[in-house]
């Protein structure tokens, strides 16, 4: 690579923080907490952070394990989108421990161009994405305002680790949770049901009533729902019967109005058996992602020179969920993929898990980290490159919210 003394700096500043950050990383994934319980994890990371100079501020929108860690001043503001929580059973097997070392670093490296370069590099401490969304009550708090572009990481397995470059890749959908309350009247089963009020008749009438409501919904929307609780003995009639939901649709406003529909299932449920209801979205929802080619062009620029030619990605339509979304919805947002095993392997999975915690995976974790930081980097010295980017946002924005 032929490469400016600014981003030979930013590479250096990197390979000066491999240690720490590896240690970081490597004290996450041995301290697997789930979703808002991240106490260790986000203190690791925020500690890193201030050695290399950061001023951290910790609790960060009222969030207990979020934190905000910057350098710099003025503008362009760019953020870089950290993540470490765990998944229950698998521990670390979405591999975010390794987002948290990459963008971490790639935190550090970026901020050594600012010796002689105006902005502002922005680490956001991110927990609760497998579920709650961190970044979802950390954007409603205001934590991202002002930023002006956000990056981030994330793991893959091999060769589907890949680069969403074109159009129709990088999608996700809108999500958001839905629980379900029956309440009825108990009553013999045998001797006086009729005495009774069955609340998980209601319950399953929504069930069916939304298994009929699949086939008047586009093909990409998604309802999947559990039974949590459904009586207490079959000679009792169930007088409490409750249900959680997810339900995800193509764009923010698609889930919404998904919301009400299901909304008038349960309330139709009600009327039938006489139960009362009550139907409660315990978090706000995850966003659709507003995709930027622009930025995931620069971020392939980047992996391709730094001898990681991953395959571009296939068209397809959005089948997860993230909370990345929120933020793509307030700026110009994108990650890279990088790879940390040679062959696919089931993700969500102790493979993944294992495979976290390796040698090869953390090589790759810097690779990706130096992505981040050079891509950043771009923008801090390139104000027509952040105009474009940020001129598609504002279009894709608009689409999405028409």
């Amino acid at each position: 690579m032929n490469l400016t003394e600014r981003q030979e700096r930013v590479l250096r500043a990197i390979e000066a923080a491999r240690t720490s950050t590896r240690k970081t990383a490597e004290y996450i994934y041995a301290n697997p907490e789930i979703a808002m319980t991240e106490e260790k994890s986000a203190a690791a990371l925020a500690d890193l952070m201030e050695e290399f100079g950061f001023e951290v501020e910790r609790e960060a929108g009222g969030v207990k394990t979020a934190f905000v860690a910057k350098r710099g001043s003025g503008g362009p503001v760019i953020g870089i989108l950290a993540e470490y929580d765990a998944l229950p059973g698998v521990d670390h097997g979405c591999g975010h421990n390794l987002i948290a070392g990459s963008t971490g670093v790639a935190a550090i490296g970026l901020a050594a161009a600012l010796e002689d370069l105006e902005g502002t590099v922005v680490l956001y401490g991110c927990p609760a994405e497998e579920a709650i969304g961190g970044k979802v009550y950390m954007a409603n708090a205001g934590v991202f305002d002002g930023v002006d572009i956000a990056l981030s990481t994330h793991p893959g397995a091999g060769t589907r680790s890949t680069h969403p470059v074109s159009e129709g890749t990088a999608l996700t959908l809108a999500w958001q949770e839905v629980i379900i309350e029956f309440f009825g009247k108990p009553a013999h089963a045998a001797s006086d049901p009729e005495n009774g009020i069955n609340a998980l008749n209601a319950l399953l009438f929504v069930f069916a009533g939304i298994d009929a409501l699949r086939q008047h919904v586009k093909p990409s929307v998604r309802m999947h729902g559990i039974v949590l609780d459904g009586g207490v003995a079959p000679n009792v009639i169930p007088e409490y019967a409750r249900g959680r939901w997810f339900l995800r649709a193509e764009t923010l406003k698609e889930t919404a109005e998904l919301v009400e529909k299901v909304r008038a299932i349960a309330d139709g449920a009600a009327s039938i058996t006489g139960a009362r209801v009550e139907f409660t979205l315990p978090h706000p929802p995850y966003a659709d992602t507003v995709p930027n080619y622009t930025l995931q062009k620069r971020m392939k620029h980047w992996m391709d020179e730094l001898g990681v030619p991953l395959p571009d990605a296939e068209p397809a339509p959005g089948r997860g969920s993230t909370d990345l979304g929120n933020v793509s919805y307030l700026a110009p947002t994108a990650f890279v993929r990088f790879p940390i095993t040679e062959g696919p392997i089931p993700w969500h999975s102790q493979e993944v898990n294992e495979a976290s915690n390796t040698d090869a995976a953390y090589e790759s974790m810097f690779v990706a980290g130096k992505v981040v930081a050079l891509t950043g980097l771009d923008y801090l010295e390139n104000p027509a490159m952040l105009e474009e980017a940020k001129a598609e946002w504002r279009k894709r924005l608009e689409q999405r919210q028409g």
